[in-house]
């Protein structure tokens, strides 16, 4: 399985895998590549400890950014589209 372009320079599944070697690595790779949904689906299952903790911090995240005014809540999800995909994956 092929990744997107992506800052970490990482083009295979596997070679993600490999790369991931703490939750700080499997945060990282969230917020940086374009993940599809049959490219994220195996990687949260394969580190599902790390998709735990992350639907954690999103939900957390979440409650934060609830309290924000509404164009700052729209400007962060601009900026960070990858969360929708995340949040459906993992079910926040």
């Amino acid at each position: 399985m092929t990744l997107p372009d992506n800052p970490l320079g990482l083009y295979r599944f596997d070679a993600l895998v490999e790369w991931t070697v703490s939750y700080l690595h499997f945060k990282h790779a969230l917020e940086v590549i374009a993940f599809t949904p049959e490219t994220a689906t195996p990687y949260l299952n394969r580190f599902s400890e790390f998709s735990s903790r992350y639907a954690t911090e999103m939900k957390k995240q979440d409650i934060l950014e609830a309290r924000l005014p509404k164009e700052m809540r729209e400007s962060i999800e601009a900026e960070n589209s990858h969360r929708a995909l995340l949040r459906e994956l993992l079910n926040c």
